[in-house]
């Protein structure tokens, strides 16, 4: 069978951005119900800021004004830092209503990791999880002899050519992303939750906008001057183990938290 390394490349993806959400959500809905409510919450959160707010501006409205245009074209670091802001405003400050409004009674250090969970799971199934099953699919039709031109756009010649020179690796790097990514999207969500708990909500609102906004106007600045996608990847990947250690860290605060609420309660 041609082309047996991308097939399986895009299985594992397809794994990685669609198997491992689902069966996270599957494992709360059994063993821990009450870490279901923050996974869909913070799945719904990345709909309604990303896909239903921030990408239709962007691609439906702003995209059609000459000031955007112009500093896409003549000013790429301003564009890297306006979308990696825009991505932190949006997101950010979704979690935060997130809290507030939906999650008043599920502040504990498992919510903000489910949050996370649900938030970066539903990214991943939607910009990597989807487009890996349309490419296994056309890669069996290339195989099967059933490749349809006019359902996918492109003429089996030019199809043929795009998969033949991709390398494996390149398509399971879209699954190693997202890894990198859901931790991010853990660390930002723990940002935030300190912050409600702690009650200093508008200054880690504020941390967790700017650290949102480096990472992804870092990523884009790196793809900008030309950096291949393994420095790209790295890149995400120092990210990621920052905020993991930061995760790990928060931990022993949330405890002392909740020490803090019982004690309350006593008095």
């Amino acid at each position: 069978m041609e082309y047996m390394g991308l097939i399986i490349s895009f299985i594992v993806n397809i794994l990685i951005a669609i198997g491992v959400p689902i069966g996270i959500l599957i494992y709360f809905s059994i063993k821990k119900r009450e870490l279901v409510k923050p996974f869909l919450i913070g799945a719904l959160v990345f709909l309604v800021s990303q896909v239903l707010l921030r990408i239709p501006l962007l691609n439906g409205v702003l995209s059609k004004m000459d000031w955007f245009y112009n500093m896409m074209v003549l000013n790429p670091l301003l564009y890297a830092v306006f979308l990696g802001l825009t991505a932190g405003i949006f997101e950010e400050v979704g979690r935060f209503v997130g809290f507030e409004v939906g999650l008043k009674k599920n502040r504990s250090w498992y919510d903000g990791l489910a949050f996370g969970l649900g938030h970066g799971g539903i990214e991943a199934i939607i910009f990597a999880g989807i487009s890996s099953i349309q490419n296994l699919y056309v890669l069996f039709t290339l195989n099967n002899g059933t490749f349809n031109e006019a359902l996918v756009g492109a003429s089996e010649e030019t199809v043929r050519w795009t998969f033949s020179s991709t390398s494996s690796m390149m398509v399971l790097y879209g699954g190693i992303e997202r890894i990198s990514a859901v931790i991010m999207h853990i660390g930002f969500t723990m940002l935030v939750l300190y912050g409600v708990n702690k009650g200093k909500k508008t200054l880690y609102l504020l941390w967790a906008i700017l650290a949102h906004g480096v990472v992804d106007t870092t990523v884009v600045v790196a793809q900008q001057a030309g950096a291949s996608i393994h420095v790209v990847e790295l890149i995400c990947a120092v990210f990621a183990v920052i905020l993991l250690v930061s995760i790990i860290r928060f931990k022993g605060s949330f405890e002392n938290f909740k020490e803090v609420k019982e004690n309350e309660k006593v008095y």
